[in-house]
């Protein structure tokens, strides 16, 4: 019997990014849905919601989501045009373009939600 071994390149980086990114928009809807059932329980209930999830802790969850947001929604574009039969001779550098444009608008958003903005007035 043979013993394969992975071999860890860009290609499967880039899939096993996808599938975290892609588990992570699936809690984050989850969440989204029990937070709005909240909004039956009556406003004193929502608002005690809202108090917790503006903690540092959810500011940080929420820049991830960000990054999240992004490698997803690039990374499925690139998967896209390289099925159609485009970019197939370029795929490790794609790969490394869709990592830099969302570390780049990841790390500038993350410090927008994080730091600047309050939430005020939610």
């Amino acid at each position: 019997m043979r013993s394969y071994r992975y071999r860890w390149g860009e290609g499967m980086w880039s899939h096993v990014f996808h599938r975290i990114s892609g588990l992570a928009l699936v809690v984050y809807i989850t969440m989204h849905i029990w937070v709005v059932h909240h909004i039956q329980h009556g406003q004193a209930a929502y608002d005690s919601l809202m108090d917790l999830l503006h903690k540092p802790m959810f500011r940080v969850g929420e820049a991830l989501l960000l990054a999240a947001i992004l490698y997803h929604s690039l990374n499925g574009m690139r998967l896209v045009i390289m099925d159609s039969g485009y970019g197939m001779r370029m795929h490790r550098s794609t790969f490394w373009l869709v990592f830099a444009i969302c570390a780049i608008l990841g790390i500038a958003g993350g410090i927008v939600l994080v730091f600047f903005i309050t939430g005020a007035g939610v």
